[in-house]
């Protein structure tokens, strides 16, 4: 589980922070970045606490393949 703080000034989180299971989205060595650190991508989750939505970036994001049916 990575820690997110919440961007909300208000948010009722203890310390503003939040939990995000990045299991399911990226490799094992995958962790938290900063924009325009190599390979960084950003997610948008919303804070279980006050509904605010944080952009945070993290790396080595799992690849997925998705099919479509036309």
């Amino acid at each position: 589980m990575l820690k997110i703080q919440c961007c909300n000034e208000k948010c009722t989180a203890s310390d503003r922070i939040f939990q995000w299971d990045e299991r399911l989205h990226l490799q094992a060595d995958g962790k938290l970045a900063k924009k325009g650190d190599d390979g960084a991508v950003s997610f948008v989750e919303r804070c279980p606490s006050c509904g605010t939505r944080n952009k945070f970036y993290v790396t080595k994001v799992q690849k997925k393949d998705v099919t479509r049916e036309i």
